[in-house]
């Protein structure tokens, strides 16, 4: 914690939801999403060494989240050592649905350093980097702090992340099913070893995606949204994958993939379509036996934001 900080203060931010791959950009490829996690903390000076941590949890999760320092925002100040002298009385404020591939742990996590750096001396950079190392990778936090498109990648151990032209005249549709899919659960279904024509398949496509974006050719989305590297490990951890990308694009979608690691089913759509899209999707997630919400959605382009609450 900064030198600066006083004997008590309260700092908010907010962190937009993301989607991830795109289909083919497995762990390289997101976007932000009109969709946000909100929270305050209450920080006062504990007088002791070792602080606490109190939370309230209000929306997504508010049932199943743990409201102890086992809760990620807890676990976030404490290894960045914001508990080391002080108190934290957290609120959060969720509407980014938990564990269904939308990123809400990279939203929780960037928060809590967030709101617990406006005091301090810590750059741009050097969250984002403490960000993606707790995440595992970067493809959902660069996005959520910086908004739109993002391609992202490590180069050794260094951060390396462009924008690309985000589709900001399409709507973007995201398919929520009622269960949860854990990402460690997601994650080991995949085989470490992918064949030279998967490798060439998802090379090309990840290729014509940034093409289609870039040049608004979005007739192309559907054949560069297709994935060979993690979508057909996935499928059976997502009960009616295939038919809910398939009611996607019947209905008017430019291309429909996996969010993330699921279970959300992502679509691209014309505006005036994306209703008849959520429909659709919800339809055929239904005859799979899996009731589902269709959430239409935009791009943020404004990323996280945080600052002190007087």
């Amino acid at each position: 914690m900064s030198p600066k900080a006083p004997q008590t203060w309260r700092a908010w931010a907010r962190v937009p939801a993301t989607t991830s791959n795109l289909g083919p950009g497995f762990d390289v490829l997101g976007m932000a999403l009109t969709l946000y996690n909100e929270l305050e903390i209450d920080f006062t000076v504990s007088g002791t060494v070792g602080g606490t941590c109190a939370l309230r949890i209000e929306g997504e999760g508010a049932e199943t989240l743990p409201k102890d320092e086992t809760n990620e925002v807890a676990r976030v100040l404490k290894a960045a050592g914001h508990l080391s002298s002080y108190n934290a009385r957290v609120r959060l404020k969720n509407a980014i649905p938990v564990a269904r591939g939308l990123g809400s742990s990279a939203a929780v996590r960037l928060g809590a350093l967030l709101a617990s750096s406006v005091f301090g001396d810590h750059d741009e950079e050097e969250i984002v980097a403490q960000a993606c190392e707790l995440e595992g990778h970067p493809d959902n936090v660069v996005p959520a702090f910086y908004g739109g498109l993002r391609l992202s990648l490590m180069d050794g151990e260094r951060l390396v992340h462009v924008p690309l032209r985000e589709p900001k005249d399409l709507a973007v549709v995201a398919c929520v099913p009622a269960f949860e899919l854990s990402t460690e659960k997601a994650r080991a279904v995949l085989p470490d070893k992918v064949s030279r024509a998967d490798a060439i398949f998802t090379s090309a496509r990840v290729g014509l995606l940034a093409y289609a974006f870039e040049r608004r050719q979005y007739h192309l989305l559907r054949t560069a949204m297709q994935d060979v590297l993690h979508q057909p490990y996935r499928r059976p951890l997502v009960p009616g994958l295939r038919h809910v990308i398939d009611g996607a694009n019947a209905a008017g979608a430019f291309g429909a993939a996996l969010s993330g690691a699921g279970p959300t089913v992502l679509a691209l759509s014309p505006k005036a379509k994306a209703p008849r899209v959520a429909r659709a999707m919800q339809k055929a997630f239904l005859s799979w036996r899996s009731e589902s919400r269709g959430l239409v959605l935009g791009i943020d382009t404004k990323g996280a934001q945080a600052k002190r609450v007087e």
